[in-house]
């Protein structure tokens, strides 16, 4: 079992975790002008869905794959609006499934194929292993907000007690 792949996977635990937040929390955005957690998590899964589904099919060896920068913004817009409609549980089981989905047909791909997206070549594995990167910034930033959000809310009830 690639190692990469397995933490590529690890973000189901994640968003198992996220299960034992508050609505309210989940769907508060982590900052002025960013996301909530609930859409970070549709972000996720859409773009799972898309890799899955529209990219891992092309890596092939010696495949160009066009670039998704004009698309960007547009599923990641989609998947806001998509979080906002949708129950916690319900999203974050999406989420798992569709990275679940993903983890698996990697597990059974040639991981050293080469292919370029735009003018930057890869390796399949290269390009989870920038996943991962991008995975963990996102993760830093919910983890951030979640635990000033336990320490404001801690500090909150004390001096709610006195």
């Amino acid at each position: 079992m690639n190692t990469v792949i397995s933490k590529f996977e690890q973000l189901t635990s994640f968003f198992n975790h996220l299960k034992q937040i508050d609505d309210e929390t989940f769907y508060e955005p982590i900052g002025e002008d960013k996301w909530s957690t609930a859409a970070i998590v549709a972000h996720f899964h859409y773009w799972d869905q898309i890799i899955s589904e529209e990219r891992l099919p092309g890596m092939k060896k010696g495949e160009v794959l066009p670039s998704l920068k004009k698309r960007v913004e547009l599923v990641n817009k989609d998947a806001e609006q998509f979080s906002k409609t949708i129950p916690k549980h319900t999203l974050l089981n999406k989420a798992i499934v569709s990275r679940l989905k993903l983890a698996e047909q990697l597990h059974s791909a040639e991981l050293s194929v080469s292919f370029s997206v735009g003018e930057t070549s890869y390796t399949l594995l290269e390009y989870i292993e920038d996943l991962c990167k991008h995975d963990e910034n996102h993760v830093k930033e919910v983890a951030s907000f979640l635990y000033s959000s336990y320490i404001g809310e801690s500090i909150h009830s004390l001096q709610m007690k006195h």
